[in-house]
């Protein structure tokens, strides 16, 4: 499954489960070129994100306690590895106490969020 289609069930499933406290975003990385540089002739390149950041991120909110940040890397395969830079971002996380899953299934990834609720 395509990590698009991954994150628009994903999505789907959460508002279908009522977990109004999780607030999700899907987040872009790599670079484009903007259309301002065609008209203008001059070659620019514009870059999105850090390298090996999660698909998503987001955050868990309670009303009794201070919210947690999450970060989500999708995969579309179980083969599918996380790349050297994304392994760095996961460790960062990790070491700063941010929520951090590898997602390669919807009903597991819901599963996670909702373990994180207690």
């Amino acid at each position: 499954m395509k990590s698009s289609v991954f994150i628009k069930k994903l999505l789907l499933k959460i508002s279908e489960q009522k977990m109004y406290n999780v607030v999700l975003f899907r987040r872009e990385v790599g670079s484009y070129i903007p259309l301002s540089s065609f008209y203008s002739g001059v070659n620019q390149i514009v870059k999105i994100g850090t390298k090996g950041q999660p698909d998503l991120y987001g955050y868990l909110l309670f009303k009794d306690k201070p919210g947690q940040s999450l970060e989500i890397e999708v995969k579309s395969s179980k083969g599918d590895r996380l790349r050297p830079e994304q392994i760095d971002y996961k460790n960062f996380c990790i070491k700063n106490n941010i929520h951090y899953y590898t997602a390669m299934d919807i009903d597991k990834t819901v599963s996670w969020l909702k373990s994180l609720q207690n």
